[in-house]
């Protein structure tokens, strides 16, 4: 009967995976997020140059040992002391499901735009952050985060970041194999027949949970798409369509009030050294 429940909930697993696949390229590519004020054109018609500019096919040839060298590619640049904004912000949500890369993309969004980033727990319970932060981060309607829905009203919309299942369901239960264990984020591996422990009795469990989180956030912006961004963990981390995604998430950022993304000139190298973890 283990055996059998075993074989389902990996043939689940494919399924799904391979439905992930699909909808988030489709999500992804179909996203559109035109502006309402029109004295944002020229800094957005700039960003647009800049993605055009982006050539998958040289990128995707670069050696391994030129993407070790952040100033090769994408010149230098700093990344800039993220701190509270003195002035309004239309924050943004900015969920993922556990293990998608939700500090990565925290870490990038900070480095675009020079602005904190706060959680669900923290801006629930401290009103001195409430427009005053670029996004809040969260992983609701997961059991690890909570509702905001009371501060709706806050929100401008959300950055949705989705990540394959197959590989999002894994690297969480690291991170908590991790925590449990009072060990460093990022530092070990969790033993094998623990993770099989996990997929064998959480599997189908992890996999209702993932597209609920999914379906809970298309929903909420159905009406208006133009106040969701899609950002597929795929595309952000790869290194020939890194660049150009991070390119579309700055000027998905720059069209809220209260935010002044970096320049597009900039931002390559930034996402370099923020998701390729070469400031270091």
């Amino acid at each position: 009967m283990n055996g059998r429940r075993r074989a389902v909930s990996l043939a689940a697993a494919i399924g799904l995976s391979c439905f992930a696949g699909i909808a988030i390229s489709n999500l992804y590519t179909s996203s559109s997020h035109e502006p309402n004020n029109n004295n944002q054109a020229p800094t957005l018609r700039s960003y647009r140059r800049a993605l055009s500019n982006i050539d998958p096919v040289n990128a995707a040839t670069i050696s391994d040992a030129v993407f070790k060298d952040p100033k090769h590619l994408y010149g230098d640049c700093e990344i800039p002391k993220a701190r509270f904004a003195t002035h309004q912000v239309a924050t943004l949500y900015q969920p993922a499901f556990p293990g998608s890369g939700s500090r990565m993309t925290y870490e990038l969004v900070e480095a675009l735009t020079g602005m904190t980033i706060s959680n669900d727990h923290n801006y629930a319970i401290d009103p001195n952050v409430h427009n005053h932060v670029v996004s809040v981060k969260t992983h609701y309607p997961n059991r690890n985060g909570i509702s905001l829905e009371a501060f709706d009203d806050h929100f401008h919309g959300a950055l949705l970041v989705i990540r394959n299942p197959i590989k999002a369901i894994p690297s969480f239960f690291n991170f908590w194999y991790e925590r449990i264990n009072h060990l460093e984020n990022h530092s070990v591996r969790a033993p094998t027949e623990e993770w099989i422990a996990f997929r064998d009795a959480n599997l189908g469990e992890q996999l209702k949970s993932w597209r609920k989180h999914m379906d809970y956030w298309l929903k909420k912006y159905e009406n208006d798409r133009s106040k969701l961004l899609v950002l597929p963990y795929e595309r952000l981390t790869d290194n020939a369509r890194g660049p150009g995604t991070a390119l579309k998430l700055a000027l998905f950022l720059d069209s809220v009030e209260g935010v002044n993304a970096a320049k597009p000139e900039e931002v390559a190298c930034l996402w370099h050294r923020s998701v390729k973890y070469m400031d270091e």
